[in-house]
C-alpha cells in the first residue's frame, strides 16, 4: 500500500509520538509498503526533503512557537497551516497518489491539513490518538476541554474514517471526549523494538559525565513537565538515602518545569537528583544499561486512567524492572502483572514508594526476574510484526469501505 503520514512531531524532534510514528513508517517500508511523511520543519539543521530508511520525508515551512504554560512548555510546538503549505502538501499528494492518509496526534495543526487533503482527494483518513488533552492547571483545562471536545471533535475526529488507540485508556478517552464508539476505533499497542546493545564508549561517557560509578541509579525517562514532574520520586529520596546513600535519580528529558529541582533543594536531596536533559534516542540503550530500575509515570489522572508510556515500554524491552502508578489492564487483562513483569505503586505515598525501591535495590535476583518477564511481554505483545499487521488491516478496511462508497463506521 501507499501511505501518507501527517505528524507535526517527527525526528529529530524527541518525543514518544515522534519516535513511534517514525518507527511505524520505517517498519511498514521494511514490509514492502511505500510511506511518505509530511511534518513541520522546526530544526534548521535538518533538510526539507530527505529519504531515511526508505521513508520519504517532507518537512514543510513552519513557525516555531514559544514555550507556553498551556502547552506544558513543550519545546517543539509549531504552526504550519498556511496557504503556501496547502499547495505544497497538495502537490505531494498528487505526486505520491496514496491509498490512505494516517494522522498522528489530533491536536496539532497538521491535523487540519490532513482533513483538507482527505476531502480534496477523496481519501480515507486514519487518526492515531497519542495523547489525552488534559492539563495539571484547572484554569487551562477550562479552555482546553471545549477546544478538544467540541472544535477538534467536529473538525478532526468526526472527519476520520477510523481511530487507532494505543491502549484501553486512550479508547476510554475517545469515548468520553468524542462519544466515539468501540466500532469507530481499534486498539493497537505501540511497537517496541528490543533495545540494541549499548555502545560501551557511550555508557562509560555517561557514567563519567554524571558521576554514576558505584551508584544506585533510578532512571526516569521522558520529558519533565508538570504532568510528569516526578514529585513522588523526589519526595521518596530522603527515605531511600537513609539506607542507600549512594543512590541518584537520573531524569532524562527536556526540562519544562522547576518543580522537582525546587523540591529537591527544599528536601536537601538536590545532590542526588540529576537533570540530564533531552538525549538522542540512540543513547537510550546506554542509559538503560546503567539503570538499576526505571520509574516513570504521569500524575494527571488516577492510576486506573493512566498508561505506561513508550519510555517505560522501552525500559521493559531492555529487561529492566519498572515502577508505575498505572492501570494494570492498560493493554488488556492479564498482560501486565504486578510483581511479575511490572511493579505497581500508589501515587502520593513517598514513604511506601521508597520502601518498594529499597527492597528492589536489595534484591538483584528479583529485579532480574521481573525484568526478564517484562522483556518477554514486550516481545510477545508489542512486536512490530504484530503492530504493522494490525495497522495494515485498518488501512485495508478503510480503503475498501471508502472505495465501495460505503459510510465508514
Amino acid at each position: 500500500m501507499k501511505i501518507c503520514m501527517f505528524s507535526n512531531l517527527y525526528p529529530p524532534v524527541v518525543s514518544g509520538s515522534s519516535t513511534q510514528s517514525a518507527s511505524l513508517a520505517r517498519e511498514l517500508v521494511k514490509r514492502g509498503h511505500d510511506v511518505t511523511v509530511i511534518t513541520a520543519h522546526v530544526d534548521s539543521n535538518t533538510p526539507a526533503n530527505e529519504i531515511v530508511d526508505g521513508v520519504h520525508i517532507y518537512r514543510i515551512p513552519s513557525l516555531r512557537l514559544p514555550q507556553m504554560g498551556i502547552s506544558l512548555n513543550f519545546p517543539w510546538l509549531s504552526w504550519a497551516f498556511t496557504i503556501g503549505n496547502q499547495k505544497r502538501i497538495a502537490k505531494i499528494i498528487e505526486d505520491f497518489q496514496p491509498d490512505v492518509l494516517h494522522l498522528h496526534n489530533h491536536m496539532f495543526d497538521l491535523a487540519f491539513s490532513a482533513v483538507r487533503m482527505k476531502r480534496r482527494f477523496k481519501l480515507p483518513l486514519v487518526t492515531t490518538l497519542h495523547t489525552v488533552i488534559r492539563h495539571s492547571n484547572p484554569m487551562y483545562n477550562a479552555l482546553l476541554y471545549p477546544i478538544d471536545r467540541q472544535l477538534l471533535r467536529r473538525i478532526v475526529i468526526n472527519q476520520s474514517n477510523h481511530l487507532i488507540h494505543p491502549d484501553v485508556n486512550i479508547e476510554e478517552y475517545a469515548e468520553d471526549a468524542f462519544k466515539a464508539t468501540k466500532a469507530q476505533g481499534t486498539i493497537i499497542p505501540y511497537g517496541i523494538q528490543l533495545s540494541d546493545s549499548p555502545v560501551a564508549e557511550t555508557v562509560e561517557e555517561i557514567k563519567t559525565r554524571f558521576n554514576l560509578h558505584d551508584k544506585w541509579v533510578i532512571l526516569s525517562l521522558g520529558h519533565l513537565h508538570e504532568i510528569r514532574n516526578r514529585r513522588d520520586l523526589v519526595q521518596a529520596l530522603p527515605h531511600i538515602l537513609k539506607t542507600h546513600p549512594n543512590t541518584v535519580l537520573l531524569i532524562v528529558g527536556a526540562v519544562a518545569t522547576e518543580t522537582p529541582r525546587t523540591l529537591a533543594r527544599q528536601l536537601g536531596v538536590d545532590h542526588a537528583v540529576i537533570f540530564a536533559g533531552a538525549a538522542p534516542h540512540d543513547q537510550i540503550p546506554a542509559f538503560l544499561s546503567i539503570a538499576d530500575i526505571e520509574a516513570h509515570w504521569l500524575n494527571q489522572d488516577d492510576p486506573e486512567k493512566t498508561s505506561l508510556g513508550i519510555a517505560s515500554l522501552e525500559a521493559m524491552s531492555a529487561g529492566k524492572t519498572i515502577l508505575a502508578a498505572a492501570n494494570l489492564d492498560t493493554y488488556g487483562q492479564g498482560i501486565l502483572q504486578h510483581n511479575e513483569n511490572i511493579v505497581l505503586v500508589e501515587p502520593n505515598q513517598p514513604e511506601a514508594l521508597a520502601q518498594t525501591i529499597t527492597n528492589l535495590l536489595d534484591d538483584k535476583a528479583l529485579r532480574t526476574e521481573i525484568g526478564r518477564k517484562a522483556q518477554e511481554i514486550i516481545a510477545t505483545h508489542f512486536s512490530w510484526e504484530s503492530v504493522c499487521s494490525k495497522t495494515v488491516d485498518v488501512y485495508e478496511a478503510v480503503r475498501n469501505v471508502h472505495s465501495n462508497g460505503e459510510k465508514s463506521p
